[in-house]
């Protein structure tokens, strides 16, 4: 099957990296610390990512990095579940389409593991990402009783 199709800028690669190891946690450490700046707090829900969760064979962990080395400019996970959780850029790299390549290089790599749809979750203090859900065909979801905006997205088949 063909690779994903919105490509990082050049000398951006994206490549799966283990969630314990340095660029996974560099990657949700600062997605967390600027959700925490946005909202004022991360919720019980936001907390606890495990390894476990993000573990082959249903789960990865994609990484961005600039000409491979120093630290990550994005990154994002993909629970065993289905579930998308901490797709962050780099201030400083955004508006070069790295979330929209790690997005459809998530897709894709979803789609080798089995998932037939995912699921995820956005603020509305989080403008950017809820207008590239919406750019990429995920349909925004009402859940009763649950805070926040939710997006699903059926992935075509191979």
């Amino acid at each position: 099957m063909p690779g994903p199709t919105s490509a990082p800028p050049p000398g951006v690669t994206i490549r799966p990296e283990r969630y314990g190891t340095d660029g996974p946690r560099f990657v949700v450490a600062q997605a967390e610390a600027e959700l925490i700046a946005r909202y004022g707090f991360l919720d019980d829900g936001e907390l606890g990512l495990t390894a476990a969760m993000f573990d082959r064979p249903a789960g990865t962990f994609l990484v961005a990095r600039a000409r491979d080395a120093g630290p990550p400019v994005g990154g994002v996970g993909l629970r065993a579940i289905g579930e998308v959780r901490r797709l962050w850029v780099d201030p400083a790299w955004r508006g070069r389409g790295i979330g929209r390549a790690l997005m459809d290089a998530l897709e894709h790599a979803a789609r080798d593991l089995g998932h037939v749809t995912l699921r995820l979750a956005t603020g509305d203090r989080q403008p950017e990402a809820v207008a590239l859900y919406e750019a990429t065909g995920w349909e925004r979801i009402v859940v009763a009783d649950v805070y926040g905006i939710r997006f699903v997205k059926r992935l075509a088949l191979p």
